[in-house]
């Protein structure tokens, strides 16, 4: 059928459809509602008649084959730029997540966020009490371990924070030391590592990490979560881009577990063959016999009740609640109320077997970890994986005690993760990898928002970082399979080389 056939016909239809039209309106106009209807058929039938011109003044007549047609827009979509598919995800969330709330609430009134944080006051709590330690343990001589459990090196680090007597300075200079932190950490070290192609999708995940709950919470407790990650993905950087300077990269790295310990679990970053594994082992072993002998920083004394204290914390965590996303804090909200999900009988099963249920997810997190390094063995590819990057950070979430504002280190991960999704050649395979990519945007983007603006079941967010992990894995089994993709550091190196 040529186009201008079709372009009649619309323009016919459409003409006939604007006059039906305007005579509904005119015989129905006394009734009360009914015209808004015959004013939606002109409206429809006017862009009939647009669309029927366009067709018949077209200058050619080519056969329209719905079949091809078809099939050339749908991989027209398929071929779309990974932006369009993460921008998808991060307006689905914020249509539903922010914008309804907010504005399109049933009190017909702008409802701002208010306590969408558990803030205390005065602000920067965790700062206060980390200065009060350290004045304790520098000043008085007492262990700073009857309610902190960082490592001792950290109070040796932030000792000259003393020096600010007054507190409300201190915040402030402390908070912007964060903000200048955050944006090395999720812009300016990333845009060294990835592709100029992908430096839109660095400034949307750092924007929106910006308006983030979980920076804000960062902020408002006075952490420094942003510093001690900046420390580790320097630390890996320099290890992957730099070789000349690895032993800088072992330092920086040590500095971030002496004031976290979480970043432990990157020590598999500082990785680039396998296959060299006696290399592997001496790298290991002489990083964790280093960490371990700062641990005696301060003496034989402060160090066992540092360790009592992390000991503590490992078999009786404290702090549980919809703001702490680890496991055992999930397993302890579920039993409360089964996140709404579950009937009685059903939460009494749950709470009888909570802790085979814990084990359970930590053996889940286990293989799926283990599955990521065997990957990137299989693979032998050289260089930085970002997907077990993010399988690293996932880890480092959920595994301790983990409040919503280490929520604040996913961009980066995430960001050099979706830079490193590859094409796939079959386009089932291709179309597998959009919705994944769409699903994974939309559980990340949904952590941007405050717990209590999220429905009940998502308060905790240990299962929307979980299903991130099992979405990372699958993604990277099809990037196996397929035989494509490289770690963004051998592309970067690469580039940088030439």
């Amino acid at each position: 059928m040529a186009a201008k056939k079709i372009g009649r016909g619309l323009t016919i239809t459409g003409i006939a459809g604007t006059a039906l039209s305007l005579i509904a309106a005119i015989v129905f106009n006394d009734r009360p509602g009914i015209p808004s209807i015959p004013i939606l058929a002109i409206e429809v039938s006017v862009i009939l008649v647009l669309s029927g011109i366009w067709l018949v003044r077209r200058e050619t007549i080519d056969e329209i084959q719905p079949g091809k047609q078809i099939h050339r827009l749908i991989s027209q979509i398929l071929d779309f730029p990974i932006i369009t598919w993460v921008l998808i995800g991060f307006l689905f969330v914020y249509l539903l997540l922010f914008l309804s709330p907010v504005f399109l609430n049933s009190n017909l009134e702008m409802n701002y966020f208010t306590r969408y944080i558990p803030n205390l006051n005065p602000i920067g709590n965790d700062l206060r009490v980390k200065i009060d330690l350290l004045r304790g343990l520098l000043v008085e001589n007492q262990s700073p371990y009857t309610i902190g459990f960082y490592p001792p090196l950290t109070y040796a680090l932030f000792a000259p924070l003393l020096l600010i007597e007054d507190d409300a300075t201190l915040y402030r200079l402390f908070t912007l030391f964060t903000f200048f932190n955050y944006c090395l950490l999720t812009l300016l070290l990333p845009l060294k590592m990835i592709a100029r192609k992908h430096f839109p999708l660095a400034l949307l995940l750092f924007i929106t990490g910006l308006f983030s709950y979980g920076f804000q919470f960062e902020l408002e407790r006075g952490q420094y979560n942003a510093f001690t990650f900046l420390l580790c993905m320097t630390s890996i950087y320099i290890f992957h881009y730099h070789r000349k300077h690895r032993l800088l990269a072992y330092l920086l790295f040590s500095l971030s577990v002496q004031l976290k310990l979480y970043p432990a679990i990157f020590i598999v970053m500082f990785v680039d063959d396998w296959r060299d594994w006696k290399n592997v082992i001496v790298r290991f072993t002489g990083i964790g016999l280093f960490n371990l002998g700062l641990f005696f920083l301060m003496g034989y004394q402060v160090f066992l009740d540092f360790f009592r204290s992390v000991t503590t914390q490992i078999v009786n965590p404290s702090w549980i609640g919809p703001w702490n996303h680890s496991i055992s804090s999930f397993i302890s909200v579920a039993k409360q109320d089964g996140l709404g999900l579950l009937s009685l009988d059903t939460l009494r099963t749950f709470r009888h077997n909570a802790e085979w249920v814990e084990v359970i997810l930590i053996l889940t997190f286990i293989l799926l970890f283990a599955s990521a390094l065997l990957i990137f063995h299989l693979r032998k590819e050289t260089g930085l994986d970002p997907y077990l990057l993010l399988t690293c950070m996932i880890g480092a979430l959920i595994l301790p005690i983990s409040y919503d504002y280490t929520l604040s280190l996913l961009p980066v991960p995430m960001l050099l993760f979706l830079c490193s999704i590859p094409e796939m050649n079959n386009p089932w395979h291709r179309l597998i990898s959009i919705l994944l990519t769409v699903g994974i945007s939309i559980t990340y983007f949904s952590t941007l928002i405050p717990y209590n603006y999220r429905p009940h079941f998502l308060n905790n967010l240990f299962p929307a970082l979980f299903l991130i992990l099992i979405t990372v894995t699958i993604l990277n089994f099809m990037r196996y399979k397929n035989g494509n993709g490289h770690p963004v550091a051998a592309e970067s190196a690469s580039q940088t080389a030439a």
